[in-house]
């Protein structure tokens, strides 16, 4: 299995290439669109909210998070408070000017908050040499918020980040709830209009979770948003987000490392 796991099909590189050049040219205009900021604004309160629940692990010498395909870097300003360094990693070269901007303008320095260009799907789409380092690796919290969707082999994706936690890391994917479950009128223009940037609309929590198991991710949790999002009619009009939460196996981890 994981032969096949790290084997990326054109499909999938070719949506990699699309999402890179959709997101360097709508990185600087795409989250001054009122219902994006109020479903960042949305996401940056229930993360907060929830922080008990998603249980950052504590460290004595401190700990550190990931916010991968972290956009302008919402999920790191929210979570910042809790722990000591945060991380980003983004497809998009310009996305990670716009984190490096506003972690700035946030007052953060990039000891404490910084962004790298790089892929983990495809790392020699995007060569980075700092992949590899200790610094970006052994996280105590990876979070990937609202870009799951846009990742041809979801499963694939979740087993990358599972090997960047920390023996007892946590794993946070939030994303939106397929129409099936949610009842949400379901997005049918929603990939058209997104520049056929998305491999599917939603997740069931069936398929997040066996993505989890499938990775070696323990202590499984679901939630939903508290409250529906509202985005424009012609992807739904309304969409349920979800938290899904696991954590790495600190059993064994010693022989899943030789």
């Amino acid at each position: 299995m994981g032969d096949k796991i790290n084997i990326l099909s054109d499909e999938a590189k070719a949506l990699g290439e699309k999402n890179k050049e959709h997101f360097d040219q709508v990185a600087a205009e795409v989250f001054k669109h009122p219902w994006i900021q109020r479903l960042c604004s949305q996401i940056s309160d229930e993360l907060r909210e929830k922080i008990d629940w998603i249980g950052i692990p504590e460290r004595p010498e401190g700990n550190k998070m990931l916010d991968y395909a972290c956009g302008n870097g919402v999920a790191s300003r929210a979570l910042a408070p809790y722990v000591s360094t945060v991380r980003g990693i983004d497809i998009s070269s310009k996305m990670v000017e716009q984190y490096n901007m506003l972690a700035e303008l946030s007052g953060f320095s990039t000891d404490k908050m910084r962004a790298i260009h790089g892929d983990l799907m495809n790392p020699e789409a995007s060569p980075s040499p700092e992949l590899s380092t200790p610094e970006f690796n052994d996280f105590d919290l990876i979070v990937m918020c609202m870009a799951l969707h846009h990742v041809q082999d979801y499963v694939a994706m979740i087993q990358k980040l599972s090997e960047k936690l920390r023996p007892g890391g946590v794993l946070l994917i939030i994303d939106l709830v397929a129409s099936s479950e949610s009842g949400c009128p379901e997005a049918t223009m929603a990939k058209e209009l997104s520049n056929h940037t998305m491999s599917k609309m939603g997740f069931t929590e069936m398929e997040v979770k066996t993505a989890f198991e499938k990775a070696g991710l323990e202590g499984w949790s679901w939630r939903w948003c508290s409250e529906r999002s509202q985005v424009p009619e012609e992807i739904g009009g309304e969409q349920q987000g979800f938290f899904a939460r696991g954590c790495k196996s600190v059993r064994g981890s010693e022989i899943k490392q030789v």
